[in-house]
């Protein structure tokens, strides 16, 4: 009669079917509940969770990484009988497609401590203990599978290999010292005096979920005994105040962390310019002070030349120039509050990015080159009523009312965007480490130091007086400001010509004579004739922006010097290091232009290439002109959210100095 229920239970219940009292079989998992001895009274006694899983089947860690659920253990258990936590073994990383995974394949013996109190009575029939064991499995599929298993403590047989297996799976003691400290994007452990072997690679899993970003691996580095390996942080997440998991060596074995305190890095280790950790409002304050200086940096040229001709415009009518510097304001607000939404929606969805992100898009840079030129051919008079795609920006940006100074608010940030000012890395590599509130505020500081200098022109009474009036002359200046527009415009072809090569150079300049041509024939054309012709340049505009090649070239790493600079990687200054050698890394991009203008006034000297060649300094390069997550990664380590950053290794192996 037993097996004939047996039989029955597998027929009508299939996810489960029971093998003896301790054992239970899934289609995917035989799962075994076993007792290392008999019960004894005060003592304890361990049992094994013992799942057999099928071949490229997978059940999850505690912390099941990017997906996945843990497995569970509900007790039922007489008097006098408590249960402890799991005991789990060593997890192993599963990559399915981009989702990495935390769990076990084959087997998973997961031991469980039970304790009887002094009064147990051993010789009793109490001694049958129950567990309801949950988890799930996955292979391409995830079936979340539940099973039953009870097991007489009193007849228990201990299997001594099973329990010799299990433990060897389990993490063990890290010897030595450990330390963690948090630095922006970037969680540094550091192993003191634990005496392990030289190890080349890696990986911790941690306790906490949305603590460490998954997928990437992390970065080693050693500084005389003691070894620092540096995890991407998750953003936008509440940090413990303690760090624990299992830190995995390989060929070494898998080491416990457990309870590390950690901590903020110390005031004089930030890397932000003022030497200190920003808090909201510092940040807030840094970022005010970094949008005032972004109006000096050369990238707002061609925005100045725009501001200049709406002053001259206005003809010193202070109504007028109190509408155009609020809604000004109100453009560069609006933008940064869009600039930092977009940011922090590709962050919150696992994206590498930063500030400046935009201009690593070549079809972005193609807009912007069209956009300027298109600017440029009005300033000249070519057309008044832009019908083409390109001059939209244009008849945005000169458009009455306030419309106009909205817009080229909004176009002054875009194209401000290359630029990173003093102050400025600090306030925004803080703002991408916390809240969406919080980062917004930043950002929103930025925007409002960056349109200060503009809106509060407008609004003096006593600056406003001293504007000329309207004049022949003002035809001749708005013809002259035409030239800082091509003048960016030829720098962002040459941005182009570094992310896609000559074939980009191409497309961007057929592109360019194609706004030229619209921007001549359009107006001149009766409506129809006018609209077809906008039509035709959105196809091709949008033709070539597909056509642009996504790979960027070979570029030799040099500067206006003799100093030949090698691609920047970990493992180089590591390297480099090891060697005694003192390390300078460049991190820049092509339409960075305080990196461009660094690069020849500062370091990209003969001078100063003549003192790096006698200090035998290595030289590198981190670029960043097309997207790359381990340089996003680095720079949000140090706390910046952009370029320009310059680090000087010594070469005794300590970290770095972060130059200004």
């Amino acid at each position: 009669m037993a097996a004939i229920c047996m039989v029955a239970i597998a027929i009508f219940f299939p996810g489960t079917s029971v093998l003896a009292a301790n054992v239970a079989q899934t289609p995917n998992v035989t799962l075994s509940l076993v007792a290392e001895g008999p019960p004894k009274a005060g003592q304890t006694v361990w049992l094994a969770l013992d799942q057999k899983i099928k071949p490229q089947w997978h059940t999850y860690w505690r912390n099941p990484g990017e997906s996945g659920l843990p497995t569970t253990v509900e007790w039922i258990l007489p008097p006098g009988i408590s249960a402890g936590p799991i005991a789990w073994p060593r997890p192993k990383r599963i990559d399915v497609g981009p989702i990495v995974n935390f769990g076990f394949e084959g087997e998973a013996i997961l031991l469980v401590p039970v304790k009887f109190e002094n009064d147990f009575n051993e010789l009793s029939n109490n001694s049958n203990i129950k567990a309801q064991v949950s988890w799930l499995v996955c292979e391409e599929i995830c079936i979340p599978e539940q099973v039953d298993v009870d097991l007489d403590l009193s007849r228990a047989i201990g299997d001594r290999d099973l329990f010799l297996r299990a433990r060897a799976a389990l993490p063990q003691q890290i010897p030595g010292k450990q330390t963690a400290r948090v630095s922006g994007q970037a969680i540094d452990l550091t192993l003191s005096g634990s005496g392990l072997e030289p190890f080349d690679g890696a990986y911790f899993f941690p306790t906490d979920e949305e603590l460490i970003e998954a997928g990437p691996r992390p970065r080693i580095s050693r500084s005389g005994p003691d070894v620092t390996i540096t995890l991407a942080r998750q953003s936008g997440t509440k940090l413990p105040e303690r760090l624990s998991g299992v830190l995995d060596l390989g060929e070494l074995g898998a080491f416990s962390i457990t309870d590390v305190a950690l901590k903020a890095a110390a005031a004089s280790e930030t890397p932000a310019e003022t030497g200190i950790a920003p808090s909201l409002i510092q940040a807030a304050f840094f970022a005010f002070l970094g949008g005032l200086i972004l109006n000096l940096m050369p990238c707002v040229l061609p925005i100045l030349s725009m501001k200049a001709l709406s002053l001259t415009q206005s003809g010193g009518l202070r109504a007028e120039l109190r509408r155009d510097g609020l809604f000004y304001l109100f453009g560069v607000l609006a933008c940064f509050g869009a600039i930092a939404s977009v940011l922090l929606a590709l962050k919150a969805g696992g994206a590498a990015v930063g500030w400046g992100f935009q201009l690593q898009s070549p079809p972005v840079v193609l807009v912007l080159v069209l956009l300027m030129v298109a600017i440029g051919l009005n300033l000249f008079g070519l057309f008044e009523v832009p019908l083409s795609v390109a001059g939209l920006g244009q008849d945005l940006t000169q458009g009455g009312g306030g419309r106009g100074a909205f817009f080229t608010g909004v176009l002054a940030v875009l194209v401000a965007s290359p630029c990173t000012a003093p102050f400025m890395g600090a306030a925004l590599g803080f703002a991408l480490t916390q809240s969406a509130p919080e980062a917004f505020v930043v950002f929103l500081a930025l925007g409002a130091g960056f349109a200060a200098p503009f809106t509060g022109l407008a609004l003096s009474p006593a600056l406003v007086g001293l504007i000329p009036k309207p004049g022949p002359w003002m035809v001749r200046f708005k013809e002259f400001l035409a030239f800082p527009m091509f003048a960016t415009a030829i720098w962002l072809v040459w941005v182009l010509a570094q992310q896609t090569g000559p074939g980009g150079v191409m497309v961007t300049l057929s592109a360019g004579l194609g706004v030229g041509f619209l921007s001549w024939a359009a107006p001149k054309l009766s409506r129809p004739w006018g609209l077809a012709l906008v039509i035709l340049g959105l196809a091709l505009l949008a033709a070539s922006a597909w056509q642009l090649d996504e790979t960027p070239p070979q570029t030799t790493l040099s500067l206006s010097g003799n100093g030949i600079f090698s691609p920047w990687s970990a493992e180089a200054v590591a390297t480099a290091q090891g060697q005694g050698r003192p390390v300078f890394v460049d991190f820049t991009a092509a339409w960075c232009v305080t990196c461009q203008v660094n690069e020849r006034l500062a370091f990209g000297t003969k001078e100063v290439q003549a003192r790096m060649a006698t200090a035998k300094m290595v030289l590198l390069k981190a670029d960043w002109t097309r997207s790359d997550p381990l340089i996003t990664a680095e720079l949000a380590r140090f706390g910046r959210a952009g370029v320009p950053l310059y680090l000087l290794y010594p070469p005794d192996g300590s970290p770095p100095s972060v130059l200004p």
